[in-house]
């Protein structure tokens, strides 16, 4: 019996990265969405902005493979007793990407994250508060999912460069870049 109480106690402890999406539709009406992700590595470059980068494949109701990735990347970070922090402030971009077989669409905005990295410097444990999201990049004929989304969720990170790069070199290869800001555009199509 105790031997069950261990492990029951060690799998509560463990940390997931799970994200919430709240889907705010032009009517007025609200969805919720939760995913937790299997994947998520973190590194920092030369200036400490961090690059978290989560992902999860799975299959939808049609058979069709469907990957979801969260990416954060810092441009500022917090430092506790030194910097002022509050859920108002904004120190991350924040992308939601969703690829299904040829098409694909992305949701981007900023956000607040606030994270800590164990001593080893191995591992990254976080939150991502409320943040703001609207469509940007299409893949093919892709549906336009969320009107205008609200992504927040926690995150635990293993340290690997490799896969941050390699993930985020995909999701440029597949999506290209980020486009001009023009609230009067559409959202552009790649082919």
């Amino acid at each position: 019996m105790s031997g069950l109480l261990l492990v029951l106690l060690i799998g509560c402890s463990q940390k997931v990265t799970r994200f919430d999406v709240v889907d705010y539709a032009a009517s007025g009406e609200s969805q919720r969405y939760v995913q937790t992700f299997d994947e998520c590595y973190f590194c920092a470059d030369a200036h400490d902005n961090v690059d978290i980068v989560a992902r999860v494949s799975t299959t939808n109701d049609d058979g069709v493979p469907t990957t979801q990735v969260v990416h954060l990347r810092t441009f500022w970070i917090t430092r506790p007793g030194t910097t002022n922090a509050e859920r108002s402030m904004i120190n991350a971009t924040v992308g939601y990407l969703i690829v299904g077989g040829a098409t694909g669409a992305t949701f981007e905005g900023s956000g607040f994250l606030t994270f800590h990295v164990n001593r080893k410097g191995d591992r990254m444990t976080g939150e991502l508060e409320r943040s703001m999201l609207t469509p940007q990049r299409r893949l093919g004929a892709a549906d336009r999912l969320f009107e205008r989304a609200e992504l927040s969720g926690t995150f635990a990170a293993t340290r690997n460069k490799a896969r941050v790069v390699e993930m985020t070199h995909d999701l440029r290869r597949r999506f290209g870049p980020m486009p001009d800001y023009d609230p009067s555009s559409r959202i552009p199509d790649v082919r």
